[in-house]
């Protein structure tokens, strides 16, 4: 599985330093939703974000990528790296049965 972190979350997040992560700011810190979502669909991409357009685009859409939908607050990056470290594997697992996550502090939700 490979991701499409947003804009919106932290490209220098060491928990992303890995190849199935590929960010938004390297191919335009400008790039419209609609060509985010348009290159994700394109590439099989999970989106990564804490926009809730994508959220809201992915309940009308018939055609969409999953979408993981982070809605932490403002976080540092140790409470990051704290979040991912005790969520990351249940998020991927349900990411193989599921299109669309919400990630609370202390909860990820499945909405379809």
């Amino acid at each position: 599985m490979n991701f499409l972190v947003d804009v919106n979350l932290p490209k220098k997040f060491r928990f992303f330093n890995k190849p199935e992560f590929s960010f938004v700011a390297d191919i335009q810190t400008t790039l419209p939703d609609t060509e985010i979502w348009q290159h994700a669909l394109r590439d099989n991409l999970v989106i990564l974000t804490k926009d809730s357009d994508f959220y809201d685009r992915s309940l009308v859409a018939r055609q969409r990528p999953k979408v993981v939908h982070f809605r932490l607050g403002n976080q540092t990056l140790a409470g990051l790296h704290n979040y991912f470290s005790a969520y990351w594997s249940e998020i991927t697992a349900l990411l193989n049965e599921h299109d669309l996550l919400v990630a609370y502090s202390d909860r990820v939700d499945v909405i379809f």
